[in-house]
């Protein structure tokens, strides 16, 4: 098990010298981290994920209790129209699978989150629960 386990990552440190730390490409196995801004309200968190070039349908998003769960792919275009074999001279772009976990500070009305892919940015509304009413009960 630990053998494989090495063999992995020296495959993988052999990849990074060789491509620039981008990962092949090829599939969705290198992972990188998209850039991440969150902040809140008093109603709401708000999380702007910057996923350019991602189509909605390689993106995952969980909530559970309260982490936050932003998964997805982005492989390396593969334009093969013409049957030309592509040479690239630089990557500067990440590719792979991503996945980003947030710990948020305090639990959010799971129902109501919504998420928007506009413009390679996306914005996920979590609304806040709302919190009990302190009831004082008064001693007869």
């Amino acid at each position: 098990k630990d053998i494989f386990s090495i063999q992995e990552r020296v495959n993988k440190l052999f990849d990074d010298i060789m491509t620039g730390g981008q990962g092949s490409g090829h599939d969705c196995s290198v992972s990188w981290s998209p850039r991440v801004d969150i902040y809140d309200t008093d109603q709401e968190f708000i999380v702007n994920a910057e996923l350019p070039g991602i189509h909605q349908d390689d993106i995952e998003i969980k909530v559970e209790g309260d982490l936050l769960i932003i998964g997805g792919c982005r492989p390396l275009a593969s334009d093969t129209s013409n049957e030309e074999v592509r040479k690239y001279h630089m990557i500067e772009n990440s590719y792979g699978s991503f996945r980003r976990t947030f710990k948020l500070p305090e639990s959010v009305d799971q129902p109501g989150v919504n998420a928007v892919l506009q413009d390679g940015i996306l914005r996920i509304t979590l609304p806040r629960r709302n919190k009990p009413e302190i009831k004082h009960i008064p001693i007869e």
